[in-house]
């Protein structure tokens, strides 16, 4: 009871930073929809490829009444991973990124680096994972055709809580809980991330509820807020937006093998 008090304690703690004390925002509905496939290359090295699109509802023109969804990002990442330890992961990646903020067309390539600890809570089924990654995004806004950088760190701290015994079985249903913090090194002069406006500039919370289907891999869906400090001025941007991800997990260890292996 103890460990669900403190972790309850710290999501409130968080959620609560993430909420704008100013007046002045901007607040949108959405979905981010994301498809995750992850797998081992050999023994310690491992692989991932992230894809995502991040859109929000707006209402259209008079002569088109109604609401439409406007498409805010689409995002590409592949990435390797290193296993340290069974508890201790390194990893490397590369995104790609087209965005749309504001009336703010910009397409942004992204190197990053980071580090994820793992570990179980004593006494309960809880799974804690913190992630610490290293970020450079080189933004080119479109209409200027002019490149620029942006240097930040990103503090990842995320519970998974099944309801089942993994022991017992591979399947079942489980709950996520999830907060991310962005911290702004250094910022781009054509987009809306840069240290000008905040040190601590944008955060994400996470909750929902998923269920493991072993073969066919995790679906989830949940609720993402997203806060984001858009100007020198502080005004934010709230995006509320429903999240569903598909992960899968399959290896490449039979693939490698057969690459090394030579054929006489």
């Amino acid at each position: 009871m103890k460990n669900w008090l403190q972790i309850a304690a710290s999501c409130l703690l968080l959620i609560g930073l993430s909420i704008p004390s100013t007046a002045q925002t901007w607040t949108f509905y959405g979905v981010f929809p994301q498809y995750s496939q992850t797998g081992s290359v050999t023994k310690r090295l491992g692989y991932n490829l992230f894809l995502s699109s991040t859109s929000h509802a707006t209402s259209q023109a008079a002569e088109s009444p109604g609401v439409a969804m406007l498409a805010l990002q689409y995002y590409a990442q592949p990435s390797l991973t290193y296993k340290v330890t069974d508890n201790i992961q390194v990893g490397v990646g590369y995104a790609y990124v087209r965005h749309n903020l504001f009336g703010i067309r910009v397409n942004e390539n992204r190197l990053w680096a980071q580090t994820v600890l793992s570990h179980d809570i004593t006494g309960s089924r809880i799974k804690m994972s913190h992630r610490l990654r290293y970020e450079e995004r080189y933004p080119l806004r479109l209409s200027t055709e002019k490149w620029s950088l942006a240097q930040l760190g990103r503090y990842h701290v995320g519970a998974t809580i099944p309801f089942f015994d993994p022991k017992q079985q591979k399947t079942g249903w489980y709950a996520a809980l999830s907060n991310e913090a962005f911290f702004c090194f250094s910022g781009a002069k054509n987009s809306p991330i840069s240290s000008k406006n905040a040190f601590y500039g944008e955060n994400w919370t996470y909750g929902g509820v998923g269920y493991n289907t072993g073969k066919w891999g995790k679906i989830e869906v949940g609720y993402q807020y997203q806060n984001l400090i858009r100007n020198a001025a502080q005004d934010h941007r709230n995006l509320h937006l429903l999240q569903i991800q598909w992960a899968t997990n399959f290896s490449l260890d039979g693939l490698t093998t057969w690459l090394l292996t030579p054929p006489f």
